[in-house]
C-alpha cells in the first residue's frame, strides 16, 4: 500500500491499491503483476 511520489489524487491512488490488494487475496487470483516491475521475468500463466 505504498503510493508513488507523484499523483493527481492520492486518495484515488490508495483506493486503486486497495482494490488490487483485495483482488490478489481472492483464491481464484493466480498472480498479481505490476507491469513496471523490472524484476518480473516474462512467463506463461496457465489456467
Amino acid at each position: 500500500m505504498i503510493t508513488s511520489g507523484i499523483a493527481a489524487d492520492k486518495q484515488k491512488q490508495k483506493q486503486s491499491l486497495a482494490w488490487i490488494r483485495e483482488q490478489s487475496l481472492d483464491p481464484d487470483c493466480i498472480e498479481s503483476l505490476a507491469n513496471h516491475d523490472p524484476d518480473i521475468a516474462p512467463h506463461i500463466i496457465e489456467l
